[in-house]
C-alpha cells in the first residue's frame, strides 16, 4: 500500500570499537530496502575516554590532553566523535533527504555530558549533540538516554535499553514500564511477547519486545572488558501497516556476515 513505511532499526555500534562488515551490511541493505524512517537505538559512540573505567588513567580525556590549551578542548571533542559522526551522517545520506532520522542516546553516547558536568562544566553549554554529532543539522530527533521510551508507531516504543540482565533484558524493561519496546544495550538478539486477557474491557492486549543485537567489534580492544561475548550481530527492519501498525522483523546476521530481509539475502 502507498500509505505504508518502511522503518530500519539498529544499535551499538560503539565507534570507534565498530564492525566495519556489519556498518558496510547495513548501508548495503539501506540502499536496497529505501527506508522512510531510520532509527539509531544508541551507544553509537563509545566514548571510552570518558569513562568511569578509564578515569585516572592514560586513556582518560584529560590525561590523553593534558598539554592542550582550553581552546583546544572542543575541537578535541569533536575528534574523539568523529567515527559516531560520519556514521550518522552517511545514514541521512543513503537514506535519503526525506527519511525520518531518529537517535535514543545511549549510557555510553552521554559519558561525555557525565564527564563535563565533574571536571569541564564550563563546556556543558557548547559541547552538544549538535557539536558532537551534527544532529539538528542532520534532521535527526533524538531523545538523551535518561528520558522516557519515545513512542514511535503503533504500540513500539524506542529506547537505548535499562535492564543488562543475562536473559530477559527486554522482558524485565517491558514489565517495568508495561509497554512494546524496541531497544539496543545488551547485544543480543531476542523478542518476547506477554498477553493481558483482561485488558481492553476483556478484548485483550499483547505487548511485545525486541532486542535488536550489535554492530560492534566483540575482538576490539575496547570490548574486552568481558571476557566471553554473549551477543549477537544484527538488526531490525519494519513494515509499518498504513503508516500505523509496525510489523518488526529482527534481522540475523551469520558469521559470514549474510542475512536475508524481506527473503533476499546479503552478503558483505
Amino acid at each position: 500500500m502507498a500509505t505504508d513505511l518502511k522503518w530500519m532499526l539498529s544499535s551499538d555500534q560503539q565507534f570507534p570499537y565498530q564492525d566495519n562488515k556489519m556498518i558496510e551490511l547495513w548501508f548495503t541493505v539501506m540502499k536496497w530496502f529505501k527506508p522512510d524512517v531510520v532509527d539509531i537505538l544508541g551507544d553509537t559512540d563509545d566514548q571510552a575516554c570518558y569513562s568511569k573505567y578509564t578515569e585516572g588513567k592514560s586513556a582518560e580525556f584529560l590525561k590523553m590532553h593534558k598539554d592542550k590549551n582550553g581552546a583546544a578542548i572542543v575541537p578535541l571533542m569533536q575528534h574523539e566523535a568523529k567515527g559516531a559522526r560520519e556514521f550518522y551522517e552517511m545514514n541521512r545520506k543513503v537514506a535519503g533527504k526525506d527519511a525520518e532520522l531518529f537517535t535514543a542516546l545511549g549510557n555510553h553516547d552521554i559519558r561525555i555530558f557525565n564527564y563535563m558536568d565533574a571536571k569541564l562544566p564550563d563546556y556543558i553549554k557548547v559541547v552538544t549533540p549538535e557539536a558532537l554529532w551534527n544532529l539538528n543539522s542532520l534532521g535527526y530527533d533524538y531523545i538523551y538516554y535518561d528520558a522516557l521510551p519515545k513512542r514511535r508507531y503503533g504500540d513500539i516504543h524506542v529506547h537505548h535499553g535499562l535492564s543488562i540482565a543475562d536473559t530477559g533484558a527486554v522482558r524485565k524493561d517491558m514489565n517495568d514500564m508495561q509497554i512494546s519496546l524496541i531497544r539496543g544495550h545488551s547485544h543480543r538478539m531476542a523478542a518476547h511477547f506477554q498477553t493481558y486477557e483482561l485488558r481492553n474491557k476483556g478484548k485483550g492486549e499483547t505487548i511485545r519486545g525486541y532486542e535488536i543485537g550489535h554492530m560492534c567489534d566483540p575482538k576490539s580492544s575496547g570490548m574486552k572488558y568481558i571476557q566471553h561475548h554473549d551477543w549477537q550481530k544484527g538488526f531490525a527492519i519494519a513494515h509499518i501497516e498504513g503508516g500505523k501498525w509496525p510489523h518488526i522483523q529482527l534481522i540475523e546476521v551469520s558469521n559470514d556476515y549474510s542475512c536475508v530481509v524481506d527473503g533476499k539475502v546479503f552478503k558483505v
